[in-house]
């Protein structure tokens, strides 16, 4: 079955982290967008909180043109973003109106006036994650909390990988449901009735089944997990 593919136009934010690190799902050495995990205590709330941090650094990054770094250079530029915009803070890493107000705010000072707002209809999601893609800009999208939901059943999003035969499997390093997580879609393919997203965290290259995370979501409602809309003004 013939494959569509709607993606950004250039290659990814790509992070060059020598011996230190490796990326399992990319064999040249460098990573797949940013990963929190690199940072350590002296760097507050950013290691166990800062997926929302990480995934505004890289559309930051990526629509400056930025996307080869090294892992230093990476680490300096999401620590100034953490210190003056983007402040992940204990217990709630960084909101999503601080993630809206400060990316608006960094695009324009890069002379780039956009409406930032987050998409909470369900109807709008996919649609809108393809036209940012169309218009060569990574998505935000969050997996969000249960904090309403306790007495529901757990649950979550697979994450998966390319299989390299054109189907997708888990992977058999990560385990478990993902949530209250942000990440970065880079890609929608579209394969008859199965949509997949393609996405960047933790520095891999993973994939989110679309009808999973609409599982999800109808689960548990968008108020947590929607995506970062963003549309440039002319």
């Amino acid at each position: 079955m013939a494959e569509t593919v709607t993606a950004l136009k250039s290659g990814y934010v790509r992070v060059n982290c020598y011996a230190g690190w490796l990326a399992k799902t990319m064999p040249d050495g460098f990573s797949y967008g940013g990963n929190q995990g690199w940072f350590g205590r002296e760097d507050g709330y950013i290691p166990p909180l800062g997926c929302g941090l990480i995934s505004c650094a890289d559309v930051l990054l990526y629509k400056s043109g930025r996307t080869k770094l090294d892992r230093d250079e990476y680490m300096t530029f999401v620590r100034e973003l953490g210190a003056k915009r983007l402040k992940v803070r204990r217990k709630l890493g960084l909101n999503g109106l601080s993630m809206a107000r400060g990316i608006r705010k960094l695009l324009k000072e890069r002379g780039m006036r956009s409406k930032v707002c987050w998409c909470f209809s369900k109807r709008k999601m996919l649609p809108r994650i393809k036209e940012m893609l169309n218009n060569d800009t990574p998505v935000t999208i969050a997996a969000g909390p249960q904090l309403l939901f306790k007495k529901k059943r757990p649950s979550g999003v697979s994450f998966y990988v390319s299989d390299g035969k054109g189907g997708y499997v888990l992977p058999g390093w990560r385990s478990g449901l993902v949530k209250d997580h942000y990440v970065t879609v880079t890609a929608v393919c579209e394969y008859g009735d199965r949509t997949m997203l393609e996405i960047s965290s933790w520095g891999e290259r993973y994939y989110i089944d679309w009808a999973e995370y609409t599982a999800y979501i109808n689960l548990f409602g968008t108020f947590f997990s929607n995506i970062l809309y963003i549309k440039s003004k002319q």
